[in-house]
């Protein structure tokens, strides 16, 4: 986002939050246009910020373009989530092994804050939203820029599928409770080994609840 945030006045960056955060959202289905015409008119810009954001987008693969078509919301099969996941296994487990050595005392109480806030939580959004932020603070402890960015995009593609093809997956927020308890633990015990085993385990129980909740549908 450096580059788009040099550009255009901050624009294209002020484009592309707005733009990934509906997406996220689930306000596209897949298969879905994203018409620049309209997004001028309802964010207020010119069509360059605009265009940068899309392209922006689709580098990090929440969006498509189709020559002579413009950009749609990407259609992903059940293969195509796999790996997503199998990726995110590893990632993660990266992250949390990273955490786990040379996170700071900080850290880990922003770590142990976000397990508080995500237990209160009391729907599906507001789980995802600290899910989500408590994973990051993790690849951020992990002083690994690549690792961060790189799970950042994979989470997104994740979110993006996840929420237009199966929707939330039901009865997992209390279990993910207990298991971030567990990577926290981990990581503020200082056991990279450990930190590394429960992120995998809190990814692969994710996985299996997301292509649980999918096929019952």
């Amino acid at each position: 986002m450096n580059a788009l945030t040099a550009r255009s006045g901050g624009l294209a960056a002020q484009a592309y939050s707005r733009i990934r955060e509906a997406l996220l959202q689930g306000a596209f289905a897949p298969g879905d246009p994203l018409f620049e015409n309209q997004l001028t008119q309802q964010l207020g810009m010119s069509r360059t910020p605009i265009r940068e954001a899309l392209q922006a987008l689709a580098a990090e693969g929440l969006l498509e373009t189709i020559p002579a078509r413009g950009w749609f919301v990407p259609r992903r099969s059940v293969g195509d989530l796999h790996e997503m996941f199998e990726l995110r296994e590893a990632l993660e487990g990266m992250a949390a092994r990273g955490a786990a050595l040379r996170a700071t005392e900080a850290e880990i109480l922003a770590l142990t804050a976000l397990c508080d806030a995500y237990e209160r939580a009391m729907d599906w959004q507001d789980w995802a939203a600290k899910g989500t932020e408590f994973h990051a603070c993790i690849a951020a402890a992990a002083r690994n820029v690549r690792l961060s960015a790189m799970l950042d995009q994979l989470t997104a593609q994740i979110v993006l599928t996840r929420r237009s093809e199966l929707r939330a997956v039901q009865g997992r927020g209390r279990e993910a409770a207990r298991e971030h308890r567990a990577i926290l633990a981990a990581i503020a015990a200082r056991d990279p080994d450990a930190a590394e085993r429960e992120a995998r385990a809190h990814v692969r129980r994710s996985r299996d609840a997301t292509f649980r909740e999918g096929m019952a549908r």
